[in-house]
């Protein structure tokens, strides 16, 4: 909607643009309408050259913040122009700095740009990835605001993988493509990376977790609804057992929760334990594009478990899991814990905090037979 201001002499001695627009020689008539910007933002920059100060709380989004910067430099106000990039310089988050560049890049905002590039280059350098912020979808970055981002980050860590593997699956959806391998590669098409980066971008189904500089975040226990109780599981009638995995978000998980054994019946000479030593191998397997990948094999040995409990299986290495994967946890016991008895319950199919959602499913053969994985403990990738 066009604006249409009346000169005052505020007005002219605040801009040298309006001066000249009123009084130099290209001088127009004393009422002037303004088309590419927005009503609410040209009063505020009106109030701001009578009052001198500028309430940026009031402002109701990035939009409008960006635009009255916008409009400081249009009409050359210095003063409102360095209060508009000192403002962005504080209040530059991960949650909306991906936004705040896109916005500005499109709009051609020199400084706000310089000033984002260099809040992403101390995001990254500390381990971050937005990867999760992306897939909130509350704005979707544009290729050339991605080419940006990679040109000054040229060295692609695992962060920088998730962040961009993060666009893609946004990418796909806005073009109403299915999240896959072909898709993926038909997205990155435009974007400036080297063919060999791209194809592990698009093939890579994990990363190794490096701890996030100056990140205290708790852990988040995502637990399963339990149903009901059903025939225990019987080592020796089974030796491993076998579950998949799929997050909505970038995860990073840190342990598997799982039932401990029952407690074994026992002789009339033998002593009560109350616990036993656990040993176990967990194997984690990714499936992407019909491709399986073994990436966590490890032997467990946890001493002191207590019987009929839940069991925290501790992962030596901290793994993200991307969105788009289905991830299999197997569990495989050996011989020594032939006869030993594990408690299996119908539980529900996901579990969910907040915007994460986990979603379970064991064996398609095996479901009514329950389960002994009660959830994981995982964080949100920053």
């Amino acid at each position: 909607m066009a604006v249409e201001i009346e000169v005052s002499a505020e007005t002219k001695t605040a801009s040298p643009v309006f001066e000249a627009m009123f009084y130099g020689a290209l001088a127009e008539m004393q009422t002037v309408q303004i088309a590419d910007i927005n009503s609410r933002v040209f009063e505020r920059m009106l109030d701001y050259i009578y009052v001198g100060a500028v309430d940026f709380d009031g402002i109701q989004n990035i939009e409008e913040l960006l635009e009255l910067y916008y409009c400081a430099e249009k009409y050359m106000i210095d003063s409102l122009h360095e209060k508009c990039v000192n403002y962005f310089g504080k209040n530059i988050k991960p949650n909306n700095v991906l936004k705040i560049l896109d916005i500005a890049y499109r709009m051609n905002l020199d400084d706000i740009i310089y000033s984002c590039m260099c809040v992403l280059k101390h995001f990254f350098t500390s381990g971050m990835s937005l990867s999760n912020i992306i897939l909130e979808r509350s704005h979707h970055l544009s290729k050339n605001c991605v080419d940006l981002i990679l040109e000054d980050n040229f060295e692609v860590k695992d962060n920088i993988i998730c962040m961009i593997r993060a666009w893609c699956i946004t990418e796909c959806e806005q073009n109403r493509l299915e999240i896959n391998s072909d898709s993926m590669k038909t997205v990155l098409q435009d974007i400036e990376l080297p063919d060999t980066l791209k194809d592990t971008i698009v093939g890579c189904s994990f990363t190794n977790f490096t701890p996030i500089a100056g990140d205290n975040t708790g852990w988040i226990p995502v637990q399963r609804i339990h149903y009901k109780a059903v025939s225990p599981l019987i080592i020796g009638d089974e030796m491993d057992f076998e579950a998949n995995i799929s997050t909505n978000r970038f995860i990073v998980i840190k342990s598997l929760s799982m039932n401990s054994r029952l407690l074994p019946q026992l002789k009339v000479t033998e002593v009560r334990q109350e616990t036993y030593t656990e040993k176990l191998t967990v194997e984690i397997s990714s499936k992407h594009s019909n491709d399986r990948k073994k990436i966590y094999h490890k032997e467990h040995l946890i001493c002191d478990v207590a019987f009929n409990d839940s069991l925290q299986l501790s992962l030596t290495e901290q793994i993200v899991f991307f969105p788009d994967v289905i991830y299999i946890i197997r569990i495989k016991w050996d011989p020594d814990s032939l006869g030993y008895e594990y408690p299996r319950s119908i539980l529900s199919a996901y579990g969910k905090c907040k915007q994460l959602m986990v979603n379970f499913s064991e064996n398609m053969y095996l479901q009514n037979s329950g389960s002994i994985l009660n959830g994981i403990v995982c964080n949100l990738y920053k």
